[in-house]
């Protein structure tokens, strides 16, 4: 039976359509878009109900792709659970980001992301905030033979920044400097992003080179009125990979 030009057309669109159905199932079903993103989460983590709070978005890419890499970076509450974690998309391809595993907390949360601290809660009268981020220098050294870390801790610093506001119960505080490898407030590597990569050292005694630590650094958020009067205070923690990955 002959098929007329239309019917033709008709067929190959079917087939495309099958054919994509069969990519989206070899793939996995990855979620496209920030719903079907906090969809995952909520059958992963058996969580519901999930409202997105603040979304954003990086392009980047490595030097041998083809296609630009995009990570949505989420915070997401549902009643007074608050949620943050990030998806990057290559192409097709939809993968729940490794570095940036999924935070999980009630009241309130806050989150790294290429130079920027993001601090999401129920800030009821809040017009302003500050936070304090305190870092120490952290060295563990393993030792094989008797199976034991040796940890040393020294000096402490703590950052502080204004925020402002990113949305309805967000501030966001920026914290990278110009030249966040060279000179800090106090000195070579002792701004906040390069001491949450310098001052964090793992070592295997007898082996050479050296890992990044990771350490939960404590957030101090305070929250003020608009008369400038402190409202509250919150302690919250940031892993200290989350302020030095520049994606």
């Amino acid at each position: 039976m002959k098929l007329s030009r239309g019917q033709r057309t008709v067929r190959n669109l079917i087939l495309c359509a099958l054919l994509g159905a069969l990519v989206y199932a070899m793939l996995g079903f990855p979620p496209y878009t920030v719903r079907g993103m906090l969809e995952r989460v909520e059958r992963q983590y058996l969580l519901s109900d999930l409202e997105p709070v603040l979304a954003e978005r990086i392009s980047w890419r490595y030097d041998n792709d083809v296609f630009p890499r995009r990570t949505t970076c989420l915070i997401a509450r549902s009643g007074d659970t608050y949620i943050a974690t990030a998806f990057t998309r290559h192409a097709l391809e939809v993968r729940h980001e490794d570095r940036r595993s999924l935070k999980i907390s009630r009241g309130a949360i806050c989150m790294g992301l290429d130079g920027t601290l993001y601090v999401a809660g129920d800030f009821p009268g809040a017009a302003s905030a500050s936070v304090e981020v305190t870092a120490e220098r952290t060295t563990c050294v393993y030792d094989p033979d008797k199976e034991e870390y040796e940890v040393t801790i020294g000096e402490r610093k703590t950052f502080t920044y204004p925020g402002e506001r990113a949305g309805e119960g967000v501030f966001f505080f920026c914290y990278r400097e110009e030249d966040p490898d060279t000179w800090g407030a106090w000195g070579p590597y002792s701004g906040l992003e390069a001491a949450s990569l310098k001052w964090y050292s793992g070592y295997v005694k007898g082996g050479e080179g050296r890992n990044v630590l990771h350490r939960d650094l404590p957030v101090k958020v305070t929250l003020y009125d608009a008369a400038g009067g402190v409202l509250d205070t919150l302690e919250l923690s940031v892993d200290n990979y989350e302020l030095h990955i520049r994606w």
